[in-house]
């Protein structure tokens, strides 16, 4: 029995594969539709990338709004909070504190043979504050405390008191007065205690016996060096 096959016999030419018009002719409206269909795709997410995104959510993946082409107009006169806004007064009580006069630094060295003591003070006003480090070569016993204006000695405060052989920190005066330290040598050999402080006192003063004290220079910060 012979069996009949249909064969579909393509010519082709070096290095080029033929395809039957008719199979051409079926692809042909769906290449268009595809096409179509991408087209609209495409001009979709554009419009999401461009525009959706950084407007809805503050996302721009292309870097529109950061080249200027799709940023909000801003206001010719800025809020307060903004440089070249209105000006601002400081809030009493908050984080600035101005001051009508420049603050002060001062360093000292003492050397306190054993069972000797001194007292270093700085006079400020109520709310001045003074950044301090101080360092001994020894333990000493350690007082920090207040001499108030205009008051009896009974209403001194300490805020501090113990053994230690440093101290660093921040201080802001509660009331005018004066405000420090005192040492005291209880080893037998000799103690090296220097002091660092700067802020918006008036004067030092240095108290080793007498109940008055040693007035103590304190000076202007110094210029930065060349």
């Amino acid at each position: 029995m012979t069996q009949n096959t249909s064969i579909t016999r393509t010519v082709s030419a070096p290095g080029r594969t033929s395809v039957p018009k008719a199979a051409l002719r079926a692809c042909h409206p769906l290449a268009q539709a595809c096409a179509a269909a991408a087209s609209v795709w495409a001009t979709a997410i554009a419009l999401i990338v461009t525009v959706s995104l950084p407007a809805a959510f503050g996302f721009d993946p292309i870097g529109l709004v950061i080249a200027g082409q799709a940023q909000t107009p801003q206001p010719l006169n800025p809020v307060g909070g903004q440089p070249g806004g209105p000006p601002i007064a400081p809030k009493p009580g908050g984080p600035l504190t101005p001051s009508d006069t420049t603050y002060k630094v001062d360093a000292i060295e003492f050397g306190l043979m054993p069972d000797q003591f001194v007292e270093y003070k700085f006079r400020l006003k109520t709310g001045a504050m003074m950044v301090f480090n101080w360092k001994a070569s020894a333990p000493v016993d350690v007082d920090f405390h207040t001499v108030p204006d205009g008051k009896p000695i009974s209403a001194s405060e300490t805020f501090m008191r113990g053994k230690a052989s440093s101290g660093q920190g921040t201080y802001r005066a509660p009331y005018p007065g004066l405000h420090g330290w005192y040492w005291k040598n209880t080893g037998k050999e000799l103690v090296n205690i220097i002091i660092n402080a700067s802020g918006f006192f008036t004067e030092a003063r240095m108290f080793s016996g007498d109940p008055v004290g040693e007035p103590m220079e304190v000076r202007d910060p110094p210029p930065p060096e060349n």
